[in-house]
């Protein structure tokens, strides 16, 4: 690679949850509105017909526009939540795809030169990384507790912790105070990671707090990639904490990636994509997709 840091222009980047001021959008964000109060209701189409004052028709295209989303699932005569996938404890993520995340993590600390700042997000393909690193003298700012971990043996890689409130289940921090620190850099790379990628809304968050804090590392970065395996892309899942990507991104991937997957991100911004091989044997390092 020519430049693995070449500088890029950040855009404002927040939590993308899009509000139409049509009465049919603000129909639908009402219809998920009563699915998300009571996540058991399964609501029919006659009932929606009565309680909105239109037509069967008219629900039933709201309905198959929130499917669409991903948001509902349609039902027989009517549409229930969609839900989401349950969420796997820092143990359970490390083994699955746990060959293609020691690929991406070995692949994206290559792109590491000596004096970088560098902000590593929470998360089992960035602990990867972190494993991957080894002992040298850059500068790592994190949220996640695993991947500091891994960093504590090598005296000369220096560790800023994010702090703020703990979340247990992940083992990350989030929060103002977290926010606020990361306000304070501007990396050479961020490599940020997340539960599914979607051309349209960019990258998930578990909750709003996480999106947040995604979205600032997206912003205060020089070169940002996403690191995510392959079964990750492409998702249209119905998470509702979105961080849109800048403009310039990269991902980080492995050889099972969907080809038409990769050509929907290269469409929508990803100027540089790297394949990393899970079988070292295969290959002698990433290649560019």
């Amino acid at each position: 690679m020519a430049d693995a840091h070449p500088a890029r222009t950040s855009e404002e980047s927040a939590v993308q949850r899009p509000v139409k001021s049509s009465k049919g959008q603000r129909r639908r964000e009402q219809i998920l509105h009563l699915l998300t109060t009571d996540p058991e209701t399964n609501v029919t189409v006659s009932d929606l017909s009565e309680t909105f004052g239109v037509s069967v028709a008219t629900i039933r295209r709201d309905l198959s526009d929130l499917q669409e989303q991903r948001l509902i699932t349609r039902t027989y005569g009517g549409a229930a939540l969609q839900r989401l996938p349950a969420e796997l404890t820092m143990v359970e993520r490390e083994s699955t795809h746990a060959d293609a995340k020691r690929a991406i993590g070995r692949a994206g600390a290559a792109l590491i030169e000596d004096g970088d700042l560098v902000i590593l997000d929470s998360g089992s393909t960035t602990e990867q990384l972190a494993i991957a690193l080894g002992d040298r003298p850059v500068t790592v700012v994190s949220n996640g507790l695993r991947v500091v971990r891994q960093l504590v043996p090598y005296a000369q890689v220096r560790v800023t912790v994010l702090g703020g409130s703990l979340r247990g289940f992940n083992e990350t921090t989030y929060g103002p105070d977290a926010e606020a620190m990361l306000q304070h850099v501007y990396a050479t790379l961020a490599f940020v990671g997340t539960d599914a990628v979607d051309p349209q809304r960019g990258i998930t968050s578990r909750t709003y707090e996480q999106a947040r804090l995604k979205s600032l590392m997206l912003q205060n970065s020089q070169q940002v990639f996403v690191v995510a395996d392959s079964s990750k892309l492409g998702q249209h899942q119905a998470f509702n904490y979105w961080s849109p990507l800048p403009a310039g991104w990269g991902l980080i991937t492995d050889d099972g990636a969907d080809p038409e997957a990769l050509e929907e991100l290269r469409a929508v911004g990803a100027t540089e994509i790297i394949i990393a091989p899970t079988a070292r044997e295969t290959s002698e390092g990433a290649a560019l997709a």
